[in-house]
């Protein structure tokens, strides 16, 4: 298989263990020991250790991120790749409404050791819903 195929079916997993485990677990999962996580109007989260704290204290029941790639590209030494897409994060009101924010994301991705493929940057910012289900 070639390299390309593998970090789209991580990131296709890693979207999957989102959406069933929940964010955050994913997230952990998925992110390298020396991990940068952008934030939305705050500063960026560096290391594991440091995204474990910060995911932990901000578990949110009843919300979902899930993902769609639309562009996945490898470094021809195969040890360094990207993927971008769209994101939709759902999350219920304790009056039982859900609210919807949509966005993209860009993680960069690095082979480890091992042969698998873990995040080493990740960010993403909000857009409009898209076009097809605006109202």
């Amino acid at each position: 298989m070639r390299e390309k195929d593998t970090l789209a079916d991580t990131d296709k997993a890693f979207s999957r263990m989102s959406e069933t485990k929940g964010m955050s677990d994913a997230f952990i999962y998925y992110a390298s020991d020396d991990v940068i996580k952008l934030q939305d109007e705050n500063y960026p989260i560096i290391g594991k250790k440091e995204l474990k704290a910060a995911l932990g204290s901000s578990r949110q029941k009843n919300a979902r991120l899930t993902w769609e790639i639309i562009k996945v590209d490898v470094a021809a030494s195969a040890d360094l790749g990207y993927t971008f897409g769209n994101w939709k994060y759902t999350m219920q009101k304790s009056n039982g409404e859900d609210t919807t924010i949509y966005g993209n994301y860009v993680s960069i991705w690095k082979k480890q050791a091992d042969g698998t493929w873990k995040f080493v940057l990740d960010g993403g910012n909000t857009t409009p819903p898209p076009k097809n289900i605006q109202s």
